[in-house]
This record gives structure tokens, C-alpha cells and sequence, in this order.
């Protein structure tokens, strides 16, 4: 009943912990995968390598145990576009899902066509159909908003809802952004709109948008944000939406992206108190809902925003010839500054553990090489073992040769830490990543660990050749 092959082609938030689930009469454009289980802290994971997450339900005998599976789209459609075919009253309805509904009122909204209504907003990629199991037979429960739809509803609910006057609205941003010298490009694009016309956001904008809220909410940001930054005033992302918002403190990847693309500044860097999941640079496209960001042009690096890899599924990834994943900050915005690098491999902090939105970002490149640098550590080896594990790959590691582990200088350790590095050194040395075990050896015997830091000199210099070598 039950395919262990990896699930494919729905969202990335939808996608953790599940296998397929074969039931009957189901349409092949649709597929059934199993509930994931509560999922394991990545903290966890980055403390204890014996960890490998498995959400799959099970029963005592590690078999896969059925008794809910969730309905989602095996393809997309063109990515969180708002469907034409349903009533603008019922899909506001259906967008103002605060976390599930009951299938009694899908049935009273839409009576008999509740389940056909249903199966058409899982197809794009709106709703996820939560069924009862029973053998092969199977019936509905509850629906609910993807992660992806989730995030961006209220944007696309004040599209179907709002009654504003076009031409006040547009006066009001107007007089907003004419002070605003940096902005001059979107003013003589909103002056040019015709009076009368209904709110679309003019072509051509830096936001990359078409959908208006989302226009309307990253301009008038903007205008706060570059007189503050100028006088180098800092703002938290609440902050900032209070003081630019209208009725909401609310930021969704949508709003974060156009605001990004506005200012020139990934938005971790132009605002406090931001967790941005994933930084990255190189030669991809990627699309937000409906916001484009590109990882080449933006500098020092794009930033995936913290509700992001609920939205990831719209990528061009074209020119990307591999991907480089770097342990540490610092690091990474070194591999970021070689043009010869991120022209051609997408270079991708790694946070310093492998995150499930690691985890859900590089599975999209089954299809490319995937490269590794680590500190020269315990835990280094452990970030790729782990991350191997979970992407079912060999990811080859670069700039972690035993030469330069044993050339040090060290870290300082207490010896508690040295004693705990000799315990996964000697772990991984018998059954780590095939490349690292010498390493591990090395590192069993001392527990000693060299940072990626103290390598710019010898490795900087020719990664670029040895990334060409994977090609």
C-alpha cells in the first residue's frame, strides 16, 4: 500500500516525513502520502549525530502504519496564482481558512460538489485533503491551506476585498515616495499610471510583484527604511511595519522579497531580529509566490526568508552547474565575493548544521553536484554524514583534506570538548562519509579541530578549479 520512494513535486513544506500511499479511484495528477510524525529539533540533530530524522508513521515492526494520509498535488500549476475558476466570494471563503476545516463545512459551503471543489484547489496547490484510512477505502475529514497558501493569503484577500479608491490610494504612495530619491524610478512609474485604472503595480518596478498589497506594502517600507538607514537608524521588522503597514505587523516572504528587491538589501541585513533560514548566492532565480529574487545580482547574497521554504517550488536553475554548501558565515560571504564561484555554482550558507530548510532547498538539485566545506571537526564531518543520510547522497567534501588538519592551528578546546570530538571522530572513522574517514581517524586520536576560517590562504585560491572538477 505503501511506496518508500522519495515524495516529489508538491511544495517543499508539504513534502517532510512522508511516503506515497497507493488508494484506489484517486486521480493520477493527485497523490496520497502519509501524516508525518511531530518532527526532531534541529538543535537536537546538531548535537547528537545518532539522530536521523523519520516522520513516517510506523507500527512495532518498523512497518509503515496507515490510518490518515493527507491528498496533495503530484505537479504545479503556475506557482500560488489565485484560480479563476472559483467565485471571487467563495475563494476568500476558502483563503480565510485559519487552520483547518471540518469537511461538514466544506459540504455546507459547496454541497455536493464539496469533494470535486476540493480535489481542483489541492490540484493548485491551495489546500491539503486530510482522509480517514481504512484498508482501501478512504474518507474526508478536514481541508486546509498549504504552508505556502497560508503565508500569503491575507495578501491575496485584501485583492478580492478591497473597496479603496484607486486614484486616492495611489496619491497617498505618491506623496510617499517623491521625497525619496532612491525611489525616483517608482514614482515616475506610479505617476504614469492612468487615473481611473484600477490598482495594478506599474511594469517595470524593482519590487518584481503583480500583486498589488504586496507592491503597496514594500513601497511604503521603503520609504521608511532608506531615510533611516541613511541616517543610520535601525529598525526591528515589526518595528518597521508598524511604522509602514496599514492595519498589520505581519511580514510574509511575498512582502520581504518585493521590500529586498526595492532597496538592494537582502532583508536579514536591513532589519534586526530576523531569522532568515537560508543565505545564498549564485546563478538562480527564484520565485516567492509571485515576487521574483535573483541569488546572481543580489549583494552580498540573497536571503530565503524565515516562512520561505514554504514557499520554494518555482525555481530557474539553469545556469547552475552545482552547489556549494560552507559551514560558517564568514566563509561563505568569502565563496560569495569569487565571481568565478557564484556564476556558476549556487554557493548556500549552511548555518553551521543541517536544518530541515537545508534539507528541503537541496533536494530540488538531484540533478547537479553537491559540495560540502566543513570546519575540520567532529562536528563538520557530522553536518555532512547527517545531511547525506537524509538526502540519500554522497556529497563530497572540499578544502577538508587530512594535510590540512594536521597542519592546524587548532581551535581552543576545554577538554571535556576534545574528549567528546575523539568519541564522534572515532564514530565516523568507522562508518562516516567514505571521503572523511581518515579524517576521522586523525581526529579520534586527538579530538583537535581546525576552523574553516584559518584556510582562506590555502584553499580560497584554487576552489574554484576544484569545484569545476565535479562538473
Amino acid at each position: 500500500m505503501a511506496d518508500s520512494s522519495r515524495s516529489k513535486g508538491f511544495y517543499v513544506g508539504e513534502a517532510a516525513g512522508r511516503v506515497e500511499v497507493l488508494l484506489p479511484d484517486l486521480p493520477p495528477d493527485l497523490a496520497a502520502f502519509t501524516v508525518p510524525k511531530p518532527p526532531v529539533e534541529d538543535s537536537e540533530l546538531a548535537a547528537n549525530w545518532d539522530i536521523v530524522i523519520d516522520r513516517v508513521p510506523r507500527d512495532r515492526k518498523g512497518r509503515v502504519k496507515v490510518t490518515r494520509v493527507d491528498i496533495l498535488a503530484r505537479g504545479q500549476q503556475e506557482f500560488l496564482a489565485p484560480p479563476t475558476w472559483l467565485e471571487p466570494r467563495d475563494l476568500v471563503w476558502v483563503l480565510r481558512t485559519e487552520s483547518t476545516r471540518l469537511w461538514t463545512g466544506m459540504t455546507s459551503r459547496f454541497g455536493e460538489a464539496a469533494w470535486e471543489t476540493a480535489l481542483e484547489l489541492v490540484r493548485a496547490g491551495i489546500g491539503v485533503l486530510r482522509c480517514a484510512v481504512d484498508g482501501f477505502d478512504y474518507s474526508p475529514k478536514t481541508f486546509r491551506l498549504t504552508e505556502a497558501w497560508t503565508a500569503v493569503a491575507e495578501d491575496h484577500v485584501a485583492e478580492l476585498t478591497g473597496q479603496r479608491d484607486p486614484d486616492e490610494v495611489r496619491a497617498d504612495l505618491l506623496d510617499r515616495v517623491r521625497p525619496v530619491s532612491k525611489l525616483a524610478g517608482e514614482y515616475e512609474l506610479l505617476a504614469a499610471m492612468p487615473a481611473g485604472s484600477p490598482l495594478r503595480v506599474p511594469t517595470g518596478s524593482h519590487a518584481n510583484t503583480v500583486v498589488w498589497s504586496v507592491y503597496e506594502a514594500a513601497i511604503r517600507a521603503a520609504c521608511v527604511w532608506i531615510p533611516d538607514d541613511a541616517r543610520g537608524k535601525r529598525h526591528t521588522a515589526k518595528a518597521l511595519a508598524g511604522f509602514s503597514f496599514l492595519g498589520t505587523k505581519e511580514w510574509t516572504p511575498e512582502r520581504e522579497t518585493a521590500f529586498a528587491n526595492l532597496v538592494g538589501t537582502a532583508f536579514d541585513l536591513a532589519v534586526d531580529d530576523v531569522d532568515v533560514e537560508i543565505l545564498m548566492r549564485g546563478p538562480l532565480q527564484w520565485k516567492i509566490g509571485r515576487v521574483v529574487a535573483d541569488a546572481r545580482a543580489s549583494e552580498p547574497w540573497i536571503g530565503l526568508p524565515s516562512a520561505g521554504l514554504r514557499l520554494i517550488g518555482s525555481f530557474d536553475t539553469s545556469g547552475v552547474r552545482g552547489v556549494l554548501v560552507v559551514e560558517n558565515k564568514d566563509t561563505f560571504q568569502k565563496v560569495c565575493e569569487k565571481p568565478e564561484i557564484v556564476d556558476r555554482w549556487l554557493c548556500v550558507w549552511g548555518r553551521g548544521y543541517a536544518s530541515r530548510g537545508l534539507e528541503a532547498l537541496l533536494t530540488r538539485f538531484d540533478n547537479v553536484p553537491l559540495v560540502a566545506w566543513c570546519d575540520l571537526d567532529a562536528d563538520g564531518i557530522g553536518i555532512i554524514a547527517n545531511l547525506s543520510a537524509r538526502l540519500e547522497r554522497v556529497i563530497p567534501p572540499v578544502g577538508m583534506d587530512v594535510d590540512l588538519w594536521a597542519a592546524g592551528p587548532y581551535r581552543r578546546q576545554k577538554s571535556s570538548q576534545l574528549a567528546r570530538g575523539q568519541v564522534i571522530g572515532a564514530k565516523f572513522a568507522a562508518e562516516g562519509p567514505l571521503a572523511l574517514r581518515a579524517l576521522a581517524e586523525r581526529i579520534a586520536v586527538t579530538g583537535e579541530g581546525r576552523e574553516q576560517e584559518t584556510l582562506y590562504e590555502e584553499v580560497l585560491p584554487g576552489l574554484a578549479d576544484r569545484l569545476r572538477a565535479f562538473e
